[in-house]
């Protein structure tokens, strides 16, 4: 599976369909007043919501299947004279570390068994910023398969015992069109037995 995805995602970044110029997310940038310090970049591609928190001065890591994808990435930060970490990774076999960062961003990526991980790599009363496609949006695109859609409310219970600051579901407009989403903000426990 991992083979095919990154020969997948090779290919649509060599193609030219995505690139490091892509708006970020219109919710990370709302709400990037909430991020601090460390922070990691799920499945960030080339660079669109990494580069947008690198200039914004903070310290990003961004993690990919894709080298080619990251490799723009880093290649538009190095022409913004910017520090961005870029880590090409199995994210379905790479151990993300413990406590390590102050946010963690995900967006537009869904790995249901990352949820324990990303719970654990975040420092206590760390962040986590959370947006991807709902299982309603199969009604806009025949493309989306089911296991890579949230249903209704499952991030909010998969993270119950952090504290909800937002939390919204349903049909947005977005830069790529209109998209049914879940958007979480969520905060780790301040106290883990971790």
């Amino acid at each position: 599976m991992a083979t095919e995805d990154r020969r997948r995602w090779e290919e649509r970044y060599r193609s030219g369909r995505r690139s490091a110029t892509e708006v970020p997310s219109e919710f990370l940038r709302a709400h990037t007043h909430l991020l601090s310090g460390r922070v990691l970049d799920v499945a960030a591609g080339a660079g669109r919501n990494a580069l947008f928190l690198a200039r914004r001065g903070l310290v990003v890591e961004a993690l990919d299947i894709s080298f080619t994808g990251l490799r723009m990435a880093r290649e538009a930060a190095r022409a913004e004279g910017l520090t961005l970490l870029a880590v090409q990774v199995d994210l379905e076999s790479w151990p993300l570390p413990r406590q390590r960062y102050d946010a963690i961003i995900n967006i537009r990526y869904l790995q249901r068994s990352l949820f324990g991980p990303l719970r654990r790599a975040l420092k206590p009363a760390g962040i986590l910023m959370f947006e991807t496609f709902l299982i309603d949006q199969q009604t806009l695109s025949e493309h989306r398969t089911a296991a890579y859609l949230l249903q209704r409310g499952e991030l909010r219970v998969a993270f119950s015992d952090f504290e909800i600051l937002v939390y919204e579901e349903g049909l947005y407009q977005t830069s790529s069109g209109p998209s049914y989403l879940a958007r979480m903000i969520a905060r780790a426990p301040a106290h883990r037995p971790d």
